[in-house]
């Protein structure tokens, strides 16, 4: 009969086997808890991608027109053009039209979030409006957004989040959606269980540098 390292694999568990010392009862917790954070996570990080491709492509379709995403001068990099003809071939692959509203919510978050970055700068004049903070520079949002898309990516693809700094990603997340939509925000307040799984209670993980980040140690209970 498989245990439960080996339904998971020895190179997936391993992480986990290192948190705990080699202690596999303490490492399951480990993997449980992981898995509620990031299930927890989920809801928050799909409003917030949701909120800032429909504010984006709201904005920008305004300033370069309804046909904005191909249009060389809204998007002139070699990255968000690549992201727009893989979208386009998914649609068309999966039968779906490939009209402006699909191609939205087709392109991935790393789109949305290359919208501020380094080679799109030309698009801060027009995207700053979306954000109601005063005095945010477009560094700021680049940097919280590739850390989001980041954590986001870990939570789709069932990886350990546990070293991340999860109580600033989590606050950057709640902000970032504050300052697209508040009535996004207020979902989020609303239907969040963040609170009751994330205690302020430390404990020490290392995180993949080998630095050790300030994580909680209360671990839900399993049965034996």
């Amino acid at each position: 009969m498989p245990n439960f390292a080996d339904v998971l694999s020895t190179d997936r568990f391993a992480t986990y086997r290192t948190w705990a010392n080699g202690d596999d009862a303490l490492a399951l917790r480990l993997y449980t808890f992981n898995v509620q954070l990031s299930a927890a996570l989920y809801g928050p990080l799909h409003m917030l991608e949701v909120a800032l491709r429909n504010r984006a492509d709201a904005q920008l379709t305004t300033v370069y027109g309804p046909d904005w995403l191909n249009d060389a001068t809204a998007l002139p990099g070699r990255y968000q053009r690549e992201c727009v003809i893989k979208a386009r071939a998914t649609l068309l692959r999966e039968r779906k039209p490939a009209n402006h509203g699909q191609m939205v919510a087709e392109l991935t978050f790393g789109f949305w979030s290359s919208l501020f970055g380094h080679d799109a700068t030309h698009l801060w004049q027009h995207l700053r409006p979306i954000f109601k903070a005063k005095g945010i520079q477009r560094g700021l949002i680049a940097g919280q957004l590739r850390d989001l898309r980041h954590l986001r990516n870990r939570v789709a693809h069932y990886e350990p989040i546990l070293a991340q700094p999860l109580a600033q990603r989590y606050g950057n997340l709640t902000t970032l959606t504050g300052w697209l939509s508040p009535t996004a925000a207020a979902w989020i307040v609303q239907t969040s269980t963040w609170g009751t799984l994330y205690p302020a209670v430390p404990v020490l993980v290392p995180n993949a540098a080998g630095d050790l980040r300030v994580e909680p140690a209360v671990i839900p209970y399993l049965p034996t």
